[in-house]
């Protein structure tokens, strides 16, 4: 039987409560270094947390930002922002204080009206000042071992929130505009989280494991939802993931990890980093459900991994793709447990120039793979539109969501139109039941009168040799009329080599964007390692790159040759 949130739970305070009344051994822990915390003591380093707020002046329906890289300490807070009815807003950890970055929290705390927020001791000083009459509350005064040192829990009343009262701002990752907050009620908020325990069949004895930042929103849920289910849960730093895979992996297997979430750019990279010849030495044969979402799936990842780890006891049906957004507190759509992922084989020019997914042989040069995202969840309704209207079978549109888990809209801007339908701003068809996303509506490319979807461009581009790590983006730059130019295509990549000659790798871009693109010439630009930025859940930031392009203000450019210059040398 599933574990879910309790009935009668309200709010994610009393589910904090109840996790540590009902299991108040279990534990939730971290990866490298090996900290744990029961539930019991959970609940408690909240109850503080949540009484220093209040002392400092934190009301109830205060937003308090949050800016922390230990997952254990992000969860105190967490906890204790619920208990005092303030409001949590995530923000991103970033490696450095680089302009993206500091321009995004701007955004975001101005944005979120935030009065407070709890920063990791080292950077509360130097972003103290980023907004004013924003109050910096380093974590050792909130939820470190000390904290309790400066406020008796006991001393102050906590309030209770109400479920329709706002529990959490959670920003958007901004992969196509910039980042929106989206207003998330303590209803949301916890029939998303039992979407989740129903989509991955989360049982008592589960044990799950992830990487992802809790800043992020699936990171963020699917550690909530471990929590409200009463099942362990341990999470690792993204750079412990990124540093060393194989340790990572180890530590995944010691534990018995049952359940995983994370993006598809995480399945890629323990296929790039675990040598088939090592892989005997793993034990995956707990996994049961292993979530693959937050950005788009190619179709023979999916094989490749579970033939790359089928000798470390991987089941086949273990690797469940699913849809979700920060929108749908993350959940929409799981392929069902049990079942193993499905690709809907389809003729390419009829997807992108038609809007029709006609089925193909999947040998067919012209066809295009569409990983199935699986079924709408229970409680999740799911509906294509076209032309304004709900479309038929196999027609790609706009996908919108409604149903409980799903906002009634984004933190200071107009509710969602009446009927509660929230556009994803992705498109895609409907299959049976099952949802195919077939990309990005912002990042379509339109060139000569013929759409193309970047991901297709991309699927050419990244078999050429000499990039790094596969890494490479198209996006369309519009007309330049002052300069002759008309619209077209960029293909942005990072070389493997930090010096040049370049020539023959700009020739093999050329080539295999031209291929896909009927022969149109294209813009390449080439990059040094990590010069294509990431969301937190690891999409390419496509149009970010694109105004950066614009602009002249990419970073680690090694070349620029664009469609109409020769290329100097293929030596």
């Amino acid at each position: 039987m599933s574990a879910l949130v309790p009935a009668g739970v309200r709010t994610l305070g009393e589910m904090f409560v109840r996790a540590a009344e009902l299991h108040p051994g279990q534990v939730a822990g971290t990866f490298f270094p090996g900290h744990r915390l029961t539930f019991h003591e959970l609940l408690r380093d909240g109850r503080v947390a949540a009484a220093r707020l209040r002392s400092l002046g934190a009301e109830p329906g205060t937003p308090v930002a949050v800016l922390l890289q230990s997952p254990l300490d992000f969860l105190r807070v967490t906890g204790g922002i619920a208990l005092a009815g303030a409001v949590l807003v995530p923000l991103a950890v970033s490696t450095g204080f680089t302009k993206a970055f500091l321009s995004r929290m701007r955004h975001v705390l101005a944005d979120s009206g935030a009065r407070f927020a709890v920063i990791d001791d080292p950077y509360a000083e130097p972003l103290a000042e980023l907004v004013p009459g924003l109050r910096v509350v380093p974590v050792s005064h909130l939820a470190g071992p000390y904290a309790g040192l400066l406020v008796d829990p006991g001393v102050l009343e906590l309030p209770q929130a109400g479920a329709d009262d706002l529990a959490l701002i959670q920003y958007t990752s901004g992969s196509t505009s910039a980042p929106r907050g989206v207003a998330l009620t303590h209803r949301n908020v916890l029939a998303g989280l039992r979407v989740i325990q129903r989509g991955a069949d989360a049982r008592a004895d589960d044990v799950v494991c992830h990487w992802l930042p809790l800043s992020h929103d699936m990171g963020l849920f699917s550690t909530l939802a471990a929590v409200g289910a009463g099942v362990a849960v341990h999470v690792s730093a993204p750079q412990d993931f990124v540093k060393r895979p194989d340790d990572w992996l180890r530590w995944f297997c010691d534990l018995r990890a049952t359940i995983y979430a994370g993006p598809a750019f995480g399945y890629g990279y323990l296929l790039d980093s675990i040598p088939p010849e090592e892989v005997p030495g793993y034990d995956l044969s707990a996994v049961r459900v292993m979530l693959n979402g937050a950005e788009p799936i190619a179709p023979d990842l999916i094989a490749a991994f579970q033939q790359r780890f089928a000798p470390a006891g991987l089941d086949p049906r273990a690797m469940t793709p699913c849809y979700g957004l920060a929108e749908a507190t993350l959940a929409v759509t799981f392929t069902p447990a049990g079942e193993e992922a499905s690709v809907d084989w389809v003729r390419r020019d009829l997807l992108n120039n038609a809007g029709r997914a006609e089925p193909a042989d999947r040998d067919d040069p012209a066809a295009r793979g569409i990983v199935s995202c699986g079924v709408p969840v229970p409680g999740v309704q799911v509906r294509i539109v076209k032309d304004g209207v709900e479309a038929g079978e196999r027609v790609v549109g706009d996908i919108e969501v409604r149903g409980e888990p799903v906002t009634r809209g984004y933190h200071r801007q107009a509710p969602l139109p009446a009927g509660g339908w929230c556009p994803t701003g992705d498109l895609g068809y409907l299959a049976g039941s099952a949802l195919h996303v077939t990309g990005r509506r912002k990042e379509m490319i339109i060139l000569n009168g013929r759409n193309h979807y970047p991901e297709d461009v991309e699927v050419r581009v990244r078999e050429v040799a000499g990039l790094y790590q596969r890494r490479a983006v198209a996006v369309v730059l519009p007309a330049d009329p002052a300069a002759g130019r008309r619209e077209r295509i960029a293909v942005l990549a990072e070389a493997a080599l930090a010096r040049p000659p370049y020539g023959q790798l700009v020739s093999d871009l050329r080539a295999a964007a031209a291929e896909e693109l009927g022969g149109a010439s294209v813009d390449v630009v080439l990059l040094g390692r990590g010069g294509l930025p990431r969301t937190t859940s690891g999409k390419f930031q496509r149009l970010l790159m694109r105004d950066h392009l614009l602009a002249g203000t990419l970073d680690r450019v090694l070349e620029h040759v664009t469609a109409d210059e020769r290329v100097r040398s293929a030596a």
